[in-house]
């Protein structure tokens, strides 16, 4: 995991022996693209898939974390707790900043049984899927970052903590944002 965000924030210092006032930035590693899955709608709500609705706040990363480490401790693969957490937090922060941000106001609203964010975590044959829904039909984008700003990483964070990563969307509900560790 370390390696990962490191690789994300990556900068170096050179100099001449003990000169650390020169720093040389080097560009940003590209994010890997999301893949596009595309799944029925009803899929998102099949018994396999456990979900929990969040609200579209960004303090509700600290729940989504939580969710996804009861689970993953519960299904007994605590070594993906790190990695998953990380990833559910960039995923949950960008649904609530970028999924709300461009969703229709009607979609915000939401219908019966169709909250505007909700967390699904799947397990199957040697892998988790995490996921995050939200109402926007918009891809997700990953963004080269600024070497002055701190944001524009967590896509690149997501794709390299994760075997695969990308988005599926989810017809007259927005779409889902996901990853997949494999253990």
């Amino acid at each position: 995991m370390q390696e990962a965000v490191a690789l994300a924030h990556l900068r170096v210092e050179r100099g001449l022996e003990d000169d650390d006032d020169e720093v040389i930035d080097l560009p940003a590693l590209p994010a890997s693209p999301p893949q596009l899955l595309r799944v029925p709608a009803a899929w998102w709500e099949t018994p396999a898939v456990s979900c929990r609705v969040l609200s579209p706040v960004p303090e509700e990363a600290r729940t989504a974390r939580w969710f996804v480490r009861e689970l993953l401790t519960g299904w007994g693969l605590t070594d993906l707790v790190e990695d998953a957490e990380l990833i559910i937090t960039e995923l949950v922060v960008n649904a609530v900043q970028h999924g709300m941000r461009h969703a229709p106001r009607l979609a915000v609203v939401g219908g019966p049984g169709h909250p505007p964010l909700r967390l699904c975590l799947l397990q199957r044959a040697a892998e988790v899927m995490l996921a995050v829904t939200d109402p926007s039909a918009e891809p997700p984008m990953p963004q080269a970052p600024d070497a002055e700003w701190e944001c524009g990483r967590g896509l690149q964070i997501v794709g390299a903590l994760s075997y695969i990563w990308g988005w599926s969307p989810i017809e007259g509900h927005g779409k889902a944002v996901w990853a997949v560790l494999q253990y």
